[in-house]
């Protein structure tokens, strides 16, 4: 469950074991750890200290890596603790739909996959006014480590979001067509456990 290109195959067969009743999981910022929205093109960061999410992983045996766990709602930042931009703009931002998360490889307890799906908006506002955009693609980088329970995003080398909408007072800072990349670490509860032979 989560997110890195590996050079292997996919593996053929995968098995999650969620210890809640209901298939559910919540996931937390790593504390300390702040996520990173760059957008590639114009130099852009936004960072954040509050994010999480939220979603279910179904116990059972899986034929591929595709789908081993999905996230319902995911948030950068919130109305009391949003994340700095550039120029002294805050953000938020919320997901449209639901993403999934996909095995492609497993070693040693660690599953390296992707994160497809992700379509978010995004709204920022500054002494300017606000601005708001859509961000849409997949997170192709990543790591979930049954020990810890944690989920790793890590920014990918080849960026696979795209700004698919901007409008408002965005000051140059981000741009329909733009690409984008996104890093987090995520405490996972209940800790999930992923396997494949």
């Amino acid at each position: 469950m989560s997110a890195t290109t590996a050079s292997a195959a996919p593996q053929a067969q995968w098995t999650v074991t969620n210890p809640a009743a209901n298939d559910a999981f919540g996931a937390t910022n790593v504390p300390g750890v702040t996520a990173v929205l760059t957008n590639v093109t114009t130099g852009a960061t936004i960072t954040c200290s509050v994010y999480g999410a939220n979603g279910t992983a179904v116990d059972g045996v899986y034929a591929s890596g595709t789908g081993l766990a999905t996230i319902s709602s995911a948030t950068f930042g919130t109305a009391a603790s949003k994340c700095n931009g550039p120029l002294g703009s805050k953000w938020v931002s919320s997901s449209v739909q639901p993403m999934k998360l996909n095995g492609v490889s497993y070693s040693g307890g660690v599953t390296k996959g992707t994160l497809t799906g992700v379509k978010v908006n995004l709204t920022g506002t500054s002494l300017l006014g606000t601005c708001n955009a859509t961000i849409e693609g997949s997170a192709n980088t990543g790591t979930y480590t049954n020990a810890s329970g944690v989920l790793e995003i890590v920014p990918d080398t080849t960026p696979a979001l795209t700004v698919t909408s901007a409008s408002g007072s965005c000051a140059g800072l981000i741009n329909t067509g733009n690409k984008a990349k996104f890093g987090a670490k995520y405490n996972v509860s209940p800790v999930i456990t992923v396997t494949s032979p």
